[in-house]
C-alpha cells in the first residue's frame, strides 16, 4: 500500500524532475502548476484520506495564493499550516517574488501570510513551500532528515518558516543559496518519526517547531500571539463543512487571500 510518505517523497521527486524538463527547453513554468499536479496526486492516491475545496481565485492574483493544509489524527487531533507556493527562476535560480508587495495596500505577503495564520481562533503554520530543481553542485548540501539519506532531488518540494523569508527581506535576498539552510523537504512533515511522539499529529507539530521558525520579536512587529501549542481537537467550521460534502457550493472561504483548502487525515 502506498502510504502518505510514499507519495510525498515521489511528489518532490517528480516536481524535480519536471522543473529538469522545463529547463532544458527554456520553458519557466509557474508555482500553480505543481500545486494542481501535487493536490491532484493526492487525491488520487490517497482518495479515502484526503479532501479538498479550491475557492475563487484571490486578489493576489499572478503572485499567489495561500492554501490551508489541515492534518487529522486517529487520536482526534488536528493540526493547520497556511501556506504560500512560490517556484525557482531556471535562469536567476532565485524566487522572484518571494518579497511581493500589494501595489494598492503596501502590504508585503509575507506580513499577511503570518498574520492570517496565528490571528484566527484555529492557528496555524505560516509556511512557504518552494518548488526547486538546481543543476549546481554546491546548491543544497546539508541534510537534516533523520530518516532518510540524502537525496537532493527529493528538496523538489521544500518547506521553510515565513518568519525566516521575513528575515531575508531587509536584504532583498531571494536566491536559493539564501535560503537553503532553512530549507526542509516536505516529505519529512509526514515520515519523520525521529521526534519521540508516537502518534501522527503530534510528531508534525513536534517536526515543526524543531525545523520552522517562530520568531517573538517579528510576531510583536506584525502584533500576533505565537501559541504554545497548535494542535485543536476543533478545527474551523469551513474544515468540517469540507470534510463533510467538499463539493458543496455554500463553503465560504476564511478570508479573500486562500485560494483553497486541503485535509488529509490519517489512515486506520
Amino acid at each position: 500500500m502506498t502510504t502518505l510518505c510514499d507519495t510525498f517523497k515521489r511528489l518532490a521527486l517528480d516536481t524535480w524532475d519536471n522543473i529538469l524538463k522545463s529547463r532544458q527547453v527554456n520553458f519557466q513554468l509557474k508555482e500553480e502548476t505543481f500545486t494542481d499536479i501535487n493536490m491532484l496526486a493526492l487525491k488520487t492516491r490517497h482518495g479515502r484520506q484526503v479532501s479538498t475545496k479550491v475557492f475563487t481565485k484571490s486578489q493576489e492574483g499572478n503572485n499567489g495564493a495561500d492554501w490551508e493544509w489541515w492534518f487529522h489524527g486517529l487520536s482526534g487531533d488536528w493540526i493547520g499550516f497556511r501556506v504560500q507556493a512560490k517556484i525557482i527562476n531556471i535562469h536567476s535560480s532565485e524566487f522572484e517574488h518571494l518579497h511581493y508587495q500589494n501595489e494598492r495596500t503596501h502590504i508585503y505577503q509575507c506580513d499577511k501570510l503570518i498574520q492570517n495564520a496565528l490571528t484566527r481562533i484555529n492557528p496555524k503554520f505560516p509556511l512557504y513551500c518552494f518548488y526547486i530543481q538546481t543543476d549546481n553542485k554546491t546548491h543544497l548540501p546539508n541534510w537534516s532528515c533523520r530518516t532518510y539519506p540524502y537525496l537532493k532531488d527529493l528538496y523538489g518540494c521544500s518547506l521553510t518558516s515565513a518568519f525566516s523569508v521575513k528575515q531575508l527581506r531587509a536584504t532583498n535576498s531571494k536566491h536559493i543559496t539564501n535560503l537553503q539552510t532553512d530549507l526542509r523537504p516536505w516529505h519529512c512533515l509526514v515520515c519523520c518519526s525521529g521526534y519521540g511522539h508516537s502518534d501522527f499529529i503530534s510528531n508534525i507539530q513536534a517536526y515543526a517547531k524543531a525545523n520552522f521558525k517562530l520568531d517573538s520579536d517579528i510576531a510583536r512587529e506584525l502584533e500576533v500571539n505565537i501559541p504554545d501549542n497548535f494542535l485543536t481537537r476543533k478545527p474551523p467550521e469551513y474544515v468540517l463543512a469540507i470534510l463533510k460534502n467538499e463539493n458543496s457550493d455554500n463553503i465560504e472561504a476564511p478570508d479573500e487571500d486562500i485560494e483553497g483548502v486541503i485535509i488529509i487525515e490519517e489512515n486506520e
